[in-house]
């Protein structure tokens, strides 16, 4: 997914005319970026889950689903 997106973005840089450069992923980026969506995401269902808060809830999920897709593409990678 991640390189269909490089090549997207490629192609919208040529129409447009613009030289933008995204960042290379490598496996240790998405696995510290797993590392960290994992914290926040457990954090966020936490606080969520003990305070008031719905919306820490909802993210907390965001942040636990994000892991899981980013587990996914270190396994594709």
């Amino acid at each position: 997914m991640i390189k269909q997106l490089d090549a997207a973005l490629i192609k919208v840089n040529k129409m447009v005319g613009v030289n933008v450069k995204t960042p290379k992923v490598t496996k240790s980026k998405l696995q510290y970026s797993r590392y960290l969506t994992t914290a926040v995401g457990v954090g966020g269902l936490t606080l969520g889950i003990i305070g008031p808060s719905k919306s820490l809830l909802v993210l907390g999920t965001i942040g636990i689903l994000s892991s899981i897709v980013t587990t996914n593409e270190i396994r594709e990678f």
